[in-house]
């Protein structure tokens, strides 16, 4: 479990730098839409009892999260 709450943690610090890299785009908010629409099709298609599937739920989830986070906290720093 807290190998899950790591793994989580350090995917959602990635997913903050991966919004901090594409915020020079014109459309940054594209990176937190694809990272969610993975998130969502691996949780619609998961398998019962399919721990590969439960690992990278959890992954792309951090990463959905860290980017979505810093998305919405980044704008109000400035």
């Amino acid at each position: 479990m807290l190998a899950t709450i790591f793994i989580v943690l350090f995917c959602g610090a990635i997913g903050a730098y991966i919004r901090h890299e594409a915020r020079e785009s014109r459309r940054p908010w594209l990176a937190t839409a694809a990272l969610a629409a993975v998130f969502l099709a691996l949780t619609l298609l998961k398998p019962p009892g399919q721990e590969l599937f439960g690992i990278l739920l959890a992954v792309t989830g951090g990463l959905a999260a860290g980017s979505l986070l810093y998305g919405i906290i980044a704008p109000k720093r400035r």
